[in-house]
């Protein structure tokens, strides 16, 4: 059962990206325990994930059934990803080499979690 810290995780993730990298509806999925079509739903219906156009196939395309939920349809996703420094084939296909397998995701979000966890700079240790 997929639950709301999972989704929460999706969108860290998903936000944490690093420039010049993508991932993929599979590699989201297996990351919290759920399937692509699962993963592919929350992308479309919550709206809360702003850098959703970096999720991908697992071939490097966009879904067919990809839609903004938060009004920028007029912007091509191969032209943001480009924006964003993924490679991007003249035929839509993102460069394998800049994608975020799970074994990455996990390590991003233990990275995540970790910045979660510190103590603020300005905080008093004495």
């Amino acid at each position: 059962m997929t639950t709301e810290e999972d989704w929460e995780l999706v969108r860290r993730v998903v936000d944490a990206l690093p420039e010049g990298t993508w991932t993929s509806y599979g590699d989201l999925a297996e990351l919290i325990g759920t399937g692509p079509r699962q993963v592919g739903a929350f992308m479309r219906d919550d709206g809360g994930v702003p850098k959703a156009y970096r999720v991908l196939t697992a071939g490097g395309t966009v879904s067919e059934g990809f839609r903004w939920t938060d009004g920028r349809s007029g912007r091509d996703v191969p032209d943001l990803l480009r924006d964003d420094g993924v490679t991007v084939s003249a035929k839509g296909r993102a460069d394998r080499s800049q994608r975020m397998s799970v074994y990455d995701l996990k390590l991003l979000a233990a990275e995540l979690d970790e910045d979660q966890a510190a103590p603020d700079d300005d905080e008093d240790w004495n």
